[in-house]
């Protein structure tokens, strides 16, 4: 399984992904750093993060895995190199975990990039990091978003597979974004919580203002989610024609 998960790995060297991953990770950080810069206003740590981890979790990110799930698991198809793949005699499942590990391995990257984007810009702003404990309160924000990310993984994964390509998932990705958008917005925010695309934000938000989000409901809508559809796409991936 570590070889499969190695190998899913090295088919990315000298593609677009790993600078998609640092792009993804940093282009909100960058471009609050230099508003920030120009504007020259005072702002909390936790603003600064909220700001930019807003505009991540409910747009951009996910554009981005939906493009990276599509990437992985349809690159096959688009090489013509699939029935090379499932002729080696390996267990579709274990080839599927691997691709959904790596999935993940990218995702959190991604995050870890974040992380420490933000922390440096703040610094290289203010001339200090932030308290101790403020850190780790955006860290455990970041930890729960990550897990909620996690469990949509498996939609735009279900759309690759049945598409063949990465095209159909971005739009999903695209879709999703103009989505959460309007949700976020002050008019839909009350029904945020059962859409599971919201909730790596939401997640994120109760350690900012824990009154507004109740963590049972985007529990619930994404575990359920997250069991359909990974159901569905295990299932299809298994019964899957190469040609």
């Amino acid at each position: 399984m570590l070889n499969m998960i190695y190998s899913e790995l090295f088919k990315l060297k000298k593609t677009y992904i790993p600078p998609l991953v640092l792009i993804g990770g940093t282009i909100m950080t960058i471009l609050m750093f230099v508003a920030r810069h120009i504007t020259e206003v005072n702002m909390s740590f936790e603003k600064y993060a909220y700001n930019i981890e807003e505009t991540n979790f409910i747009m951009l990110f996910i554009v981005l895995f939906s493009i990276i799930s599509a990437y992985i698991f349809s690159r096959e198809f688009a090489d013509k190199t699939a029935d090379v793949l499932y002729a080696y005699g390996k267990s579709r499942i274990k080839i599927f975990m691997s691709k959904l590990i790596v999935i993940y391995i990218l995702i959190f990257l991604t995050y870890i990039i974040e992380i420490i984007s933000m922390l440096l810009s703040y610094y290289f702003l203010n001339g200090s990091l932030p308290e101790g404990h403020i850190i780790i309160r955006n860290l455990n924000a970041n930890s729960l978003s990550i897990l909620f990310q996690f469990l949509l993984v498996p939609i735009p994964i279900l759309i690759s597979n049945l598409s063949r390509n990465i095209i159909i998932p971005a739009a999903y990705g695209i879709l999703g974004f103009i989505l959460s958008s309007l949700i976020a917005t002050e008019s839909f925010s009350h029904i945020a919580k059962y859409i599971p695309i919201m909730s790596p934000w939401l997640s994120a938000e109760y350690f900012y203002s824990k009154e507004h989000v109740d963590l049972n409901y985007i529990t619930i809508s994404s575990v359920l989610c997250f069991i359909f559809f990974i159901s569905i796409s295990i299932y299809e991936f298994n019964r899957k024609d190469i040609n």
